[in-house]
């Protein structure tokens, strides 16, 4: 009761003293005011592909514009809901809510958050359900109404599959082979398939003081492969695509994909060092993404034939994203100077000192949209990306995700 009343009071604080949040269009009211103004830096209106219903959505996390967010002056904010630039949904929060506990799905804002000892899974600012334990959500995903959510426990091993926040299978010492931030995928750690609802896990098996890793394909409660654990064999990813299994790994000096049983060598250099490498599906085939050094980072996207695309010094790529046969990706500067966004290597934007990308979840392209949500360095002046066009969006916070759909 005391939590609302200050909430109550902090409210009718700012709305009577402050600035309207998205302030380009004078608005009465609060720093909240209901129908926030914008500013575009090219055109009045999002443009929508003819014959398409393609939104761009986006969250931010907003505080009042007396609160140095950056200093780390937080107290009460607000979790905004945008859709093509205009607010949808707004939800009270404390301080600065983590990006992995709230994702878009088609249009719909779900948050989760840890209370009383008990994980809170809502939708639209609605309670959903709720259970005991704390989880971390690597794979959250909605199909026919059924909610379905995999959950990493914090501090170590163990992990659930939920329906509705009924568990349907738990690991006391399983670790998710994938995370939420996986954005190629529906679900981030969930692969949705036309066969079934799969993800992967690994074991941990020791063996003469040496640790090496068993992975477990499950299709729901049920396992479906088991890819044993082995001395001379490092798995990198694992994902089911087109009701095949996918596994790229290094397997001695080899290194491999894997579709269901057949081993597939990749054209790597013999001495290139490959870091972070991740299956990525395409529009026929599987590919691999991932990063090198020799001697300086260089970043691609990689199947049988070769290397599809790559981008490297001088730029430090931030995120790489593919629809189709295009390509999207931001990177920065090697001093960490200058921002860059790119389609297909052409420019969209070049800004020096001004923009950050606070996760790899703000970009994405998807459904022939390229869509950024870039956060200023200073200042209030944020920036989302619509393939080409540029929108100005004035408000004192910080973007934490995107969504085409």
């Amino acid at each position: 009761m005391c939590k609302l009343i200050r909430w109550v009071l902090f409210s009718l604080a700012v709305l009577s003293c402050q600035p309207p949040l998205f302030d380009s269009i004078p608005r009465s009211g609060g720093p909240y005011d209901s129908s926030p103004g914008r500013s575009f830096a090219d055109k009045p209106d999002v443009p929508e592909p003819p014959g398409t219903d393609v939104s761009l959505y986006a969250t931010a996390v907003c505080f009042p514009d007396t609160v140095d967010w950056r200093a780390g002056d937080v107290g009460e904010s607000m979790l905004f809901l945008l859709k093509n630039g205009d607010e949808v949904l707004r939800i009270p929060m404390n301080g600065r809510p983590e990006s992995y506990r709230h994702r878009i799905i088609r249009g719909e804002l779900w948050t989760d958050r840890y209370e009383n000892g008990q994980m809170v899974v809502s939708c639209n600012g609605e309670e959903r359900f709720r259970f005991q334990g704390e989880e971390v959500f690597n794979g959250f995903w909605v199909v026919d109404g059924q909610i379905y959510t995999l959950g990493q426990r914090p501090g170590g091993g163990g992990l659930s599959f939920r329906v509705n926040g009924q568990e349907r299978f738990s690991s006391e010492s399983g670790v998710l082979l994938n995370g939420p931030d996986e954005t190629e995928w529906d679900g981030g750690a969930f692969c949705f398939d036309t066969s079934g609802i799969y993800y992967t896990y690994g074991v941990p098996i020791l063996k003469e003081e040496q640790v090496n890793w068993e992975y477990r394909i499950m299709k729901e409660a049920q396992v479906e492969k088991v890819v044993p654990a082995s001395d001379d064999c490092q798995v990198y990813d694992i994902r089911v695509w087109n009701g095949t299994i996918y596994r790229f790994e290094k397997r001695g000096n080899n290194t491999c994909l894997v579709k269901g049983e057949t081993y597939l060598t990749l054209p790597f250099p013999p001495d290139e060092v490959s870091h972070n490498c991740k299956l990525v599906p395409g529009d026929d085939r599987i590919l691999v993404k991932g990063y090198s050094y020799t001697p300086t980072f260089t970043y691609w996207l990689r199947d049988q034939s070769g290397t599809v695309f790559s981008v490297g010094s001088p730029y430090v790529l931030r995120t790489l994203v593919k629809d189709g046969d295009d390509y999207g990706y931001v990177s920065e500067y090697d001093d960490g100077s200058t921002l860059g966004v790119f389609i297909n290597r052409e420019v969209v934007l070049m800004a020096k000192g001004r923009f950050t990308l606070t996760s790899s979840r703000c970009v994405q392209f998807r459904k022939k949209i390229f869509g950024a949500a870039l956060t200023a360095t200073q200042g209030k002046r944020q920036m989302l990306i619509h393939n080409r066009d540029t929108i100005a969006l004035r408000f004192n916070g910080y973007f934490t995700s995107i969504q085409i759909d």
